[in-house]
C-alpha cells in the first residue's frame, strides 16, 4: 500500500499541470466553495510548540486542479517551497483527493504524505462558506476548517478535540494565489 501511495505522490507532483490545463470541472462542482480553491497558493502557516506557543513554520506551496474529468479535485502540498533551500529533514510532500458524495452530500477525502506513509481520511461539508472537515488525523478526533475563502486567499485551521470535547488549534495557515506553480 505505501509503495502505491508513493507512486501517487510522485506522478502528481512531477506531472507539471499548469494553470490553462486545469480543465472544467462537472456542473456539481462549479458552484461549490472548494471549486474556489482550484490553482496555486502560497502558504504561511504557524503552530503551536509544547510550551504552548506560536510558531511559524517553513511555509508551502500548495496546488488545487480537477481530475477525473471534473468530478474531483486534487491537491499537492510541499513544505517547504521548492524556492526554499531543502531542510537537512527533507521537505515535506503530501496530496489530497477530494470527491463529492451527492448522495451524502459531503465530500469525502484522503490525505496522503511521505513522511506520514499513511492514508487519513476525512469527511467535509460546506457551511456559510466555510469547508469543515472532521476525521482522524494521528489517531486524534479532528476538524479542519477552511474560512475567510476568496479569490485570493483564505484562512485554514486544524483543531484537536479535548477530553472535555473541546477543541484547541494546534495549526493555522494563510494562503495567497499565486500566479504560477513553482
Amino acid at each position: 500500500m505505501s509503495r502505491v501511495v508513493i507512486w501517487i505522490v510522485v506522478t502528481c507532483l512531477s506531472s507539471g499541470v499548469s494553470r490553462a490545463d486545469l480543465g472544467l470541472l462537472s456542473e456539481q462542482l462549479q458552484s461549490s466553495v472548494m471549486s474556489e480553491l482550484i490553482g496555486h497558493w502560497q502558504v504561511e502557516d504557524s503552530s503551536v510548540n509544547a510550551q504552548g506557543e506560536w510558531q511559524t513554520g517553513q511555509g508551502a506551496s500548495w496546488h488545487f486542479y480537477p481530475i477525473l474529468n471534473g468530478h474531483a479535485i486534487q491537491d499537492d502540498w510541499i513544505s517547504p517551497p521548492l524556492t526554499q533551500a531543502e531542510p537537512a529533514n527533507g521537505r515535506q510532500y503530501g496530496t489530497n483527493i477530494r470527491i463529492f458524495n451527492p448522495k451524502e452530500n459531503r465530500w469525502e477525502m484522503a490525505w496522503a504524505s511521505v513522511k506520514g506513509q499513511k492514508v487519513d481520511t476525512f469527511v467535509a461539508t460546506e457551511q456559510d462558506r466555510k469547508i469543515i472537515m472532521t476525521g482522524l488525523f494521528n489517531g486524534q478526533n479532528s476538524r479542519i476548517t477552511f474560512y475567510d475563502i476568496k479569490k485570493d486567499s483564505f484562512n485554514w485551521k486544524l483543531e484537536f478535540q479535548q477530553s472535555d470535547q473541546s477543541w484547541h488549534e494546534v495549526y493555522r495557515i494563510k494562503g495567497k494565489r499565486s500566479l504560477t506553480k513553482p
